[in-house]
Order: structure tokens, then C-alpha cells, then sequence
């Protein structure tokens, strides 16, 4: 094969792999992740028709490990569809703090939303334990209004 008909080939080779990569879903599982004082976190964000946000939140930690859990959480609207922006949840830095002592935690906070659109809600918890250091554990979710 001539050099001109390999590059030809490794062109469209090239443009193949490309527009699968665009076009073919992805396997999107992540694998599960090891953590030293939590074994499961998660947050399910919601919004009603009235424009109320939910946001449930659950951490369980590990029975004699888990010593405390902090979360630390924000809302945030997207605006012109490309740039986020924080919403006034009323607390200080529009952010909402909470902790708790118990090896487990679970929570709805809630809000009211002053206009519709796509908001984005993050949430980071940091696990203490004497499991070792501190898992520190950050999930989004969006919702739309």
C-alpha cells in the first residue's frame, strides 16, 4: 500500500473513532467507591409545581466508626442556558450548613424558588470517623421548574 492510500486510511480511521466517541453512548456506571467512615450517601432533588425545591438528603456511616457528618449545601440557577449563578436561600454565603453526631443522616431541606427555570443543587458531606481520614463525599442534581 502506497503512503498516500495509509494516511487516507488513518484518516478515516481517525474521523470514525471521533464520531463514535460523539454519537455512541457511553457506559456512564461509575465504580463504587470506597470510603473509610460511610458506607452509602446520596441526594434526590425535587421541585413541585408551586416552585418549592426539596432536596433529600441521606448519609449512612458505620456504626462505631462514624463519629460526625457535616453538610454543606447550595442552589444554583442557570441562566442564559450557560452560566450558573447562586440562589438566596436565606443563610449566610447562600449556603446551608448542618451536622450531626450520629453514624447515619438524613434530611429534606426545602426552599422556596422565586422564578422558573433549571436550578442545580450541590451538596458536600464530610464523614469523621476513626475509620481514618475524613471522606469527604460531593453530589449534584438538577431539577427544572
Amino acid at each position: 500500500m502506497n503512503t498516500m492510500a495509509k494516511r487516507g486510511t488513518m484518516f478515516a480511521l481517525a474521523l470514525l473513532m471521533l464520531v463514535m466517541s460523539i454519537f455512541v453512548p457511553q457506559n456512564t456506571a461509575k465504580a463504587a467507591m470506597m470510603y473509610n467512615n460511610t458506607n452509602s450517601a446520596s441526594m434526590l432533588v425535587s421541585i413541585n409545581t408551586s416552585g418549592m425545591l426539596s432536596a433529600k438528603l441521606n448519609v449512612m456511616g458505620m456504626n462505631g466508626k462514624t463519629t460526625r457528618i457535616e453538610t454543606s449545601l447550595y442552589v444554583e440557577k442557570k441562566i442564559l442556558g450557560l452560566f450558573w449563578t447562586r440562589v438566596d436561600i436565606g443563610y449566610s454565603d447562600n449556603t446551608w450548613h448542618d451536622t450531626t453526631t450520629n453514624y447515619y443522616y438524613s434530611h429534606t431541606f426545602s426552599c422556596n424558588l422565586n422564578s422558573t427555570g433549571t436550578y442545580r443543587v450541590t451538596v458536600t458531606y464530610t464523614v469523621s470517623g476513626n475509620g481514618g481520614n475524613n471522606d469527604v463525599i460531593t453530589i449534584t442534581d438538577t431539577a427544572t421548574y
